[in-house]
């Protein structure tokens, strides 16, 4: 069955008996062909077997392009980036998961396995201009690469009550992810004729995971209980790339820059203990969290180096909720940490692209974040009204900022041996004093008894400071977002379904010399109709969007999709439906991303209109 539809997540949720029609501006239109069978054995309430077998193959096609802008200052006073980039990439895919859930008397046992393998490739062209000071960098970019991914998932649980007072649960899981890549890059310079480099990547990774948790909980009289859990996984991952420059030799020559033999063996530990109280309208939960990790890292190219490090964190968490249905006040406040991506602690330097150098810090501290909220809601039933207020807020400490360093001539970096080339950039982190987020939201519900329709309106507001690096020197950037939400769902016939969203955003992003402000509307509109055994749907999506800085990449989007189908059986156990995705071939998305002292606004077109066929059957 041949069929060409977007990728699951595209898809909004639709009303019982209705096919799926996408509103999602960011869809990606993909030539997919999709198969899936699953079995379900069901012996009364105390055993559940399921197995589900998965086949996909796809194939996707895009253009794209984004204009980096830095706010001015000293270094970067002129300084400018566009990229264009096209891309095609295959994929074929199957996977076969099982689970088991069986209950007997007070004890419940289960079990989860997933095995999949995913085989693919990617065709790629880039070029990316530079502009400094009125020179001008331009660099190409042209790749081919294989790849497979082979994943085994399981997961088993046991749940058992003790007493008429204690239950203790216990689970553990493990992965298990090979994976290898391989393929051609080449890298050329155009403004300076001669440097090129043509490099054949060989690389694998192993990737395994195990984890296990034990939980305990006792009550305390009807109205209280004690929690109590331990957790402790294990977390090994090796990445190895050899990458060889056929150019400087036609025999070949490693190149150390983008060849590493890289590993992480991670071990976390948490500890979390609860206290629970429960009287009439007032529910209290009061927990204390600690969380180890041990984190043992290794570079063996070009030399072997160990890292071990440990991180230990206490975390407490409150929340406290009072109140009838009608009328409820809820308060939590949480402390929780964010684990460093290891990428980040690594000392070898990234030059895969060597305009755009990555380095790590190995001494970096964890972030922890300190989060609450505070919320009222009120609800009449009978009016069918329901209106809440909620505010909210985090701080985080150890905050990681990117520092970056523009090159404005060829310079060698010892630490690195390596000599990063005039209008190169050099990303490193660090820890700074933290960075916090303010918001808050009102949200309106009301039925209109003569439509018997529903109607919702909601305002939100958020405002962040974040510091970042400007060469040495610290600075904090600030943004305010400001957003309007408008929405109707039809009640009046079972036969039509009509369904109106609208939401608009507008965002202001200010550093200490520059402020750039952006608006976007996104208006959505569906209707679905039953008759019978006979279904369809018709949606569109119309979607403005702009920034100060960019004019240029101003966008009017209108995606328009269409589905229709039929029931066939005395219990519509076969279903049928077809459908066109995006009909005026207008699939044109822009975005715009606030990092630092920078922006990045970019545009993506996929290419292709794209309709899908359907067939499901419910044994």
């Amino acid at each position: 069955m041949k069929s060409a539809i977007p990728r699951p997540e595209a898809f909004t949720a639709t009303p019982k008996g209705a096919t799926g029609v996408s509103f999602d501006s960011k869809t990606t239109p993909t030539k997919q062909t999709d198969a899936q069978a699953d079995y379900t054995l069901r012996r009364g309430d105390s055993t559940n077997v399921s197995t589900a077998v998965r086949f996909g193959r796809s194939r996707q096609s895009s253009t794209g392009s984004s204009q980096t802008e830095y706010f001015p200052t000293e270094a970067y006073a002129l300084r400018s980036e566009e990229s264009r980039n096209e891309s095609l990439s295959k994929s074929l895919s199957a996977e076969i998961s099982n689970y088991v859930n069986i209950q007997r008397k007070k004890k419940v046992f289960g079990a989860m396995t997933t095995f999949s393998i995913d085989d693919g490739s990617t065709l790629g062209h880039s070029r990316t201009q530079q502009r400094i000071d009125d020179e001008k960098t331009r660099t190409n970019l042209n790749s081919n690469s294989d790849r497979r991914n082979i994943r085994l998932n399981v997961s088993i649980f046991f749940h058992s009550k003790i007493s008429e007072r204690s239950t203790l649960s216990f689970n553990v899981s493990g992965k298990y992810a090979p994976g290898d890549r391989d393929g051609w890059r080449v890298d050329t310079t155009a403004s300076t004729p001669g440097l090129q480099v043509k490099l054949r990547n060989d690389g694998d990774s192993r990737n395994y995971s195990f984890g296990a948790n034990l939980g305990y909980r006792y009550k305390l009289g009807k109205k209280g209980s004690v929690n109590a859990s331990y957790n402790f996984s294990r977390d090994y991952a090796r990445s190895k790339q050899l990458a060889v420059d056929f150019l400087s030799d036609p025999q070949g020559v490693v190149d150390t820059v983008n060849s590493y033999h890289y590993t992480t063996d991670t071990y976390t530990h948490s500890l979390q203990t609860s206290l629970q109280y429960r009287s009439g309208d007032v529910w209290i939960m009061a927990g204390l969290g600690g969380v180890l990790y041990d984190i043992a890292r290794s570079e063996r190219f070009p030399k072997e180096e160990r890292f071990p490090r440990l991180f230990f964190q206490l975390n407490p968490t409150v929340y406290l909720s009072v109140g009838k249905s009608r009328k409820r006040f809820s308060f939590n406040l949480a402390s929780f940490p964010q684990m460093i991506p290891l990428d980040a602690l690594r000392s070898t330097l990234n030059a895969t692209n060597p305009l755009s150098l990555q380095a790590g810090n190995p001494g970096l501290k964890l972030q922890n974040d300190l989060s609450g909220s505070a919320g009222f809601q009120f609800t009449d039933v009978k009016k069918a009204l329901s209106f809440s207020v909620r505010l909210n807020g985090s701080y985080t400490f150890n905050y990681i900022a990117q520092r970056r360093t523009l090159f404005l001539e060829d310079t060698y970096l010892p630490q690195y041996d390596y000599t990063a080339r005039k209008g190169a950039q050099l990303t490193t982190q660090a820890n700074v004093g933290g960075n916090y987020n303010l918001g808050g939201r009102v949200s309106y519900s009301q039925q209109i008894n003569p439509l018997r329709s529903t109607l919702n309106v909601s305002v939100n507001y958020g405002f962040s400071q974040t510091p970042y690096f400007t060469g040495e020197d610290l600075f904090h950037s600030v943004r305010h977002s400001l957003g309007f939400g408008f929405g109707f769902d039809s009640g009046f016939s079972s036969k039509v379904k009509l369904n109106i969203r609208s939401n608009t955003s507008m965002s202001s992003y200010t550093t200490q010399k520059e402020t750039a402000q952006e608006l976007r509307e996104q208006l959505t509109a569906r209707v679905d109709l039953r008759f019978g055994k006979y279904f369809g749907s018709v949606g569109t999506l119309y979607e403005f969007y702009c920034n100060s800085r960019s004019h240029a990449l101003t966008r009017h989007n209108v995606i328009l999709n269409a589905s229709a189908g039929r029931k066939f059986g005395k219990e519509n156990r076969l279903g049928l439906s077809v459908g066109v995705i995006d009909i005026l071939n207008r699939p044109d998305y822009a975005t715009t991303s606030f990092d630092t002292d920078y922006i990045v606004t970019s545009s993506t077109s996929y290419l292709g209109r794209y309709g899908y066929l359907r067939v499901a059957y419910t044994f």
